[in-house]
């Protein structure tokens, strides 16, 4: 009986045990609780850094073997918000664009030292954003502006590493000049981003004729920017008509 007893009392937890549980349990589910707030209260945190930010390749052919080994054709992505979705007419509209790196090898991002291009032309490349009128009520002109990206990159210059399963984002202003040159006036619109490059670079152009090879030879024609398109969702906003001056008696 007494050594029943004895085995009884050794099997059954402690207090110390069960409060150690108890606290694991309640740290888990902190540590939850603040991966699900973060991105909601810090939205910085879910667009990643400027890709301005990022570091330029290290040139050469030293490459990411993932890289090589993913067409990546598919790999970017696109995302658009604002940071007001109702303006008055002759305030600016601040447009941030995200790119979105969805390979697991990292990415070479030509990244326009230049504004976004008003136009729905899928012959402009760099970042473009396409306005258009909720129910055709107001036509819109495209800005005749274009772009097209060097055949290549000198110094990597323009060039940004965006690692794999990462993130980065671009902020935009578009002045009320800017939109009122494009006829947007008091009104619904719509508004997508898109991104395209068809450069990926002459790395023969950039290499000096004596170039020892690097770490990666299968990499010889090109810097391996990405090349092709992609588009963002398409969001809405408000341009509201502008408040009438008040004069006080």
């Amino acid at each position: 009986m007494r050594g029943r007893r004895r085995q009884l009392r050794l099997s059954r937890p402690s207090v110390g045990e069960i409060n150690s549980k108890h606290l694991a349990l309640a740290i888990g589910g902190v540590l939850i609780a603040i991966a699900i707030a973060i991105p909601h209260y810090f939205p910085n945190t879910r667009r990643g850094v400027l890709c301005t930010d990022l570091a330029a390749p290290i040139g050469g052919n030293n490459r990411s073997v993932l890289a090589f080994r993913s067409a990546q054709r598919d790999a970017l992505k696109l995302e658009i918000s604002l940071e007001n979705d109702r303006i008055v007419y002759g305030e600016p509209l601040i447009v941030r664009v995200t790119f979105i790196n969805t390979d697991r090898g990292p990415l070479i991002l030509h990244v326009p030292d230049r504004p976004p291009i008003l136009t729905g032309n899928d012959a402009v490349q760099g970042v473009t954003l396409q306005i258009t009128s909720v129910g055709g009520a107001v036509a819109l002109r495209d800005q005749p502006d274009t772009y097209s990206p060097p055949p290549y990159f000198p110094g990597q210059v323009g060039l940004h590493l965006l690692g794999a399963r990462s993130r980065c984002h671009q902020t935009y202003r578009l002045d009320p000049t800017t939109l009122q040159g494009i006829g947007v006036q008091p009104g619904e619109y719509r508004i997508r981003a898109f991104y395209r490059n068809t450069s990926a670079g002459n790395l023969l152009a950039v290499m000096p004729p004596d170039a020892t090879a690097t770490p990666f030879p299968e990499y010889t024609g090109d810097q391996g920017v990405w090349v092709g398109e992609a588009v963002s969702g398409e969001i809405r906003f408000t341009v509201l008509p502008p408040t009438p001056p008040t004069f006080a008696p």
